[in-house]
């Protein structure tokens, strides 16, 4: 066999979706994936491939190019990260389904999602994913929360809690339908994106539109390292733990 088919060599690029290639110095093996919870049986060191990116391994060796219309170009660095995610944590255990335990973990996930940010004590709320863009955020002229399905549903159960507190004007946007409409968005925004996965496609393409325009990009996920959260200014990791469950019964 020839060409990407040869067995010494594997080729893969990262469109839309995101991958993960992981190996290091004293193995040659590389594992690729598009979710870190296929990998981490084998390593929790992983590489983020960003869009146009293209990775070769041949021999033993890695290298990921830019590519650009269908041409290669210069060669790029990424670099390694260490998952926070233990393989304890996407096993069933003793329940029989995903979903079954990702209900009875709603609990922990709650405490989990509030430690070390909620003082009931001074009734103060602390998130170091945003506070260096506090002064940023309380200048805006509105938030807007962007998001799809479940996301976009937590962000309207939200809105009238978020304008009380604010004393900002809150809107509510579906993804799928937020560049269809050309949405205006000014420098002075902050965009809000809802994402568990951090990779929802309709979401990501929101969020690069809203950039573009110069507005303060926060994320919000459950999944670091994602598309969402590297693409974002600042923004939050709540902490609930892995989810295989579709029906995000642990992050809502």
């Amino acid at each position: 066999l020839r060409g990407v088919f040869s067995p010494p060599l594997l080729i893969t690029d990262h469109t839309t979706s995101d991958l993960s290639v992981t190996g290091n110095d004293r193995s040659i093996e590389y594992y690729f994936a598009s979710d870190a919870s296929a990998i981490i049986e084998h390593t929790n060191q992983v590489i983020f491939m960003e869009d146009d990116d293209l990775a070769c391994v041949s021999n033993g060796a890695l290298t990921i190019h830019r590519t650009q219309h269908g041409d290669v170009t210069q060669s790029a660095i990424r670099e390694i990260h260490e998952l926070k995610l233990e393989l304890q944590q996407i096993m069933k255990g003793s329940y029989q389904y995903f979903m079954q335990k990702e209900i009875f973990e709603q609990p922990e996930s709650v405490v989990n999602t509030m430690r070390g940010r909620v003082c009931f004590d001074t009734q103060k709320i602390l998130l170091g994913g945003i506070k260096d863009y506090l002064s940023e955020i309380r200048r805006c002229r509105r938030l807007i929360l962007i998001g799809c399905g479940t996301s976009y549903h937590s962000a309207v159960a939200t809105r009238q809690l978020l304008e009380e507190l604010s004393e900002l004007p809150v809107m509510v946007e579906l993804a799928s339908d937020f560049l269809d409409r050309s949405t205006p968005v000014f420098r002075d925004d902050v965009c809000i994106f809802i994402s568990q996965s951090g990779e929802t496609a309709d979401t990501i393409l929101a969020l690069r539109y809203c950039k573009q325009r110069g507005a303060l990009i926060l994320g919000i996920t459950n999944t670091v390292g994602s598309s969402i959260s590297r693409e974002s200014h600042c923004g939050v990791h709540i902490n609930a733990g892995p989810e295989i469950g579709i029906f995000v019964p642990i992050s809502v």
